[in-house]
């Protein structure tokens, strides 16, 4: 019989070589992984900085059209909405806008339902189609920024009177302030913010940031996240730069102060948009001292390295 006929016999895998193997894959798939997720993260970052730049050119279309920033709403809840519904129409979501009325009879509380523009939320949290919750409102994950009288004082952010109108009497320093045209008058009432009056320098102002959440409730809200983007002055849509920015993972291990804070899902920071339209990430490790005087906007601090 020809020897090319003859069966060959092939060797198997031994148990210990195909532990052997199942052992480097395991190796491999554990080094990929952090790389994967590095990856992941970063393309998440940078579209969370994409988001705020588009709310800055909206920001900055509002001023351009109206003469100041766009007002930071009176009470929570209140039709008249904060600066996130005032910048519909410049985020080519002026159809949603014109749902709730036109002039100043416009109701902020009839959009609140009507969906979620997708760049008011960050992917490394929610995606915006996952984002509708407490009660069918749609949710947000920026805030304007607003500042102590000092560092750790709680002081400004409401002047004592969250439903009132007390705080007329009061001055507020970010580049959005508490106010606006009440609903149904022709009145502004409260301050207006424009470009000159940002005396401390647009690129040394922040303006909207990344608003700290329990990464438990991403997607069922929480007290200071359950009014939407649609609310009035509320921690909703406003944030304090008078207490240290802190990462998600933190929130219930900071000393208080939740739902006030800036903070965010990065690991290494938040990301924020300048009153001048350009984006920093701002570290959780940045001075107390000087992320509080980069939310006013007139306190003439000098602002070193951030």
């Amino acid at each position: 019989m020809n020897s090319s006929s003859q069966p060959v016999r092939r060797r198997a895998f031994t148990l210990i070589e195909l532990l052997v193997v199942i052992a480097i894959i395991a190796i491999l798939i554990g080094l990929l992984l952090p790389a994967v997720q590095k990856v992941r993260e970063a393309a998440s970052r940078m579209k969370c900085q994409n988001n705020l730049k588009q709310m800055g050119i909206a920001v900055h279309g509002y001023h351009d059209a109206n003469g100041s920033m766009p007002p930071g709403g009176f009470n929570p809840w209140a039709a008249e909405g904060s600066w996130a519904f005032r910048i519909l129409p410049y985020i080519e979501q002026d159809n949603l806008q014109k749902l709730s009325g036109s002039g100043n009879s416009m109701n902020a509380d009839v959009v609140r339902y009507r969906g979620g523009p997708t760049i008011f939320f960050c992917p490394s949290r929610r995606a915006s189609q996952a984002s509708q919750a407490q009660g069918g409102r749609y949710l947000m994950d920026y805030a304007s920024a607003t500042p102590a009288a000092s560092p750790n004082s709680w002081d400004q952010f409401w002047y004592g009177d969250v439903w009132g109108d007390g705080w007329m009497s009061q001055a507020y320093h970010g580049v959005i302030v508490r106010g606006g045209i009440r609903y149904g008058t022709n009145t502004w009432y409260g301050g207006k913010v424009t470009m000159p009056t940002i005396s401390d320098g647009t690129s040394n102002t922040m303006m909207i940031s990344e608003k700290q959440l329990n990464p438990n409730n991403y997607l069922s809200g929480d007290w200071h996240d359950d009014a939407g983007w649609g609310d009035g002055w509320d921690p909703d849509v406003i944030r304090y730069t008078g207490f240290q920015p802190n990462p998600d993972r933190s929130y219930n291990n900071q000393g208080g102060w939740e739902g006030y804070r800036f903070g965010s899902a990065h690991p290494t920071g938040i990301n924020a948009l300048m009153a001048d339209g350009s984006v920093r990430i701002i570290s959780y490790s940045v001075s107390l001292t000087t992320f509080n005087a980069l939310g006013t906007r007139d306190g003439g601090e000098v602002i070193g390295n951030f």
